[in-house]
């Protein structure tokens, strides 16, 4: 991990975002962490744009709040099921 004052980010941008895709980069003002230069890819912004978005976690949150107020099956019945219905079209 390597630290980078906010002078350094503003004189060389393109450097620190080239060495991001070695390691992280903590960006400090005044000698204090205010945020860090992380590498990312286009799969790795699709990733945190989900997990990130308020309506998407407020749907997770619902769908385990449900399933712990009503109960559900097993990931193995679930397979066993969707077994059982794949095999019935199969004729």
């Amino acid at each position: 991990m390597r630290f980078a004052g906010i002078k350094e980010l503003k004189h060389r941008t393109m450097d620190l975002i080239e060495a991001s895709r070695k390691e992280d980069i903590v960006i400090t003002a005044y000698g204090k962490p205010t945020a860090i230069l992380h590498y990312v890819t286009e799969d790795d912004l699709a990733d945190y744009l989900i997990e990130n978005d308020p309506a998407f976690r407020m749907r997770v949150e619902e769908a385990a709040a449900e399933y712990a107020a009503q109960g559900g099956i097993t990931a193995d019945d679930l397979i066993k099921k969707l077994e059982k219905k794949r095999g019935r079209r199969q004729v």
